[in-house]
């Protein structure tokens, strides 16, 4: 009963370590999936042939447009162009540049043209190339529009790319859960800014994150254990109901010996 006492409250402690390292590797293993998720979802789209934009289609199963290459017609509307901030590349602080484009039947898609670097200060771009507003066929991949940041307005500048902020357009024509990432237009701008390159297909560590909080939580009850029987035996050994383990002999103890023997 002394041992159950003296036990419980370890015994206790590695349970709540345990439940803590498999909620951590839960979130892991769900984080990786999301990732594959996304990689699948880029694999399945990203290089297919541009279709005509079924704006219809796309926003009943927005999920399974992301990344589509699309075909528009229309025109930019280059007095209502913003740069959404903090967006750095390889290292390089930047812009995106995302301009509305109105279609034939004029509805307006927010089109993110490219990055551009920033300025000095960075808080502003070092350019801002715009294009004009003449007929143009464009191809774009599909994106979800990112979430809102609410955050301080700036005069010209988005904190994420979420086209319901886009000032002075018709809410009613505006499209506000996906936007389009350029990949060509024609007849082409004089200057475009830098296309972001095709995203990531590394799954990251999660996996490996996922299985060491596994291995943790495995470590803590052998641990427990071994101490529980380590102070078993320890006792035992004290009462003389078991005879004391033999320490085994390192190699310099035996090399000793040897010595002493020859």
């Amino acid at each position: 009963m002394n041992q159950i006492r003296r036990w419980a409250p370890w015994f206790a402690l590695v349970v709540l370590f345990s439940i803590a390292t498999s909620l951590l590797s839960w979130w892991q293993f769900t984080r990786r999936d999301e990732r594959v998720q996304r990689i699948e979802q880029v694999l399945e789209n990203y290089d297919q042939s541009p279709v005509l934009y079924p704006r219809g289609e796309v926003e009943e199963s927005l999920s399974s447009w992301e990344w589509r290459p699309v075909k528009i017609s229309g025109r930019y509307l280059p007095e209502s162009a913003v740069v959404v901030r903090n967006r750095p590349l390889s290292g390089q602080a930047g812009f995106l540049q995302v301009i509305p484009f109105e279609l034939s039947d004029g509805t307006i898609l927010a089109i993110e043209r490219g990055w551009i670097p920033a300025g000095s200060p960075i808080t502003t771009p070092l350019s801002n190339p715009l294009p004009d507003s003449a007929p143009r066929e464009l191809v774009v991949r599909l994106r979800a529009s990112e979430p809102s940041q609410q955050r301080g307005a700036v005069q010209g500048q988005l904190a994420s790319i979420a086209p319901a902020e886009l000032q002075g357009l018709s809410p009613e024509k505006l499209v506000t859960s996906h936007y389009g990432r350029l990949v060509s237009e024609n007849p082409e701008s004089g200057q475009v800014p830098m296309p972001m390159p095709k995203p990531s297909l590394d799954e990251g560590n999660h996996l490996s994150y996922a299985l060491q909080w596994v291995l943790f939580g495995l470590m803590a009850f052998a641990a427990f254990i071994w101490a529980v029987r380590n102070e078993r035996r320890l006792r035992l050994e004290e009462q003389g109901l078991l005879q004391p383990k033999t320490k085994r002999k390192n190699q310099a103890q035996l090399d000793a010996e040897i010595e002493d023997a020859g």
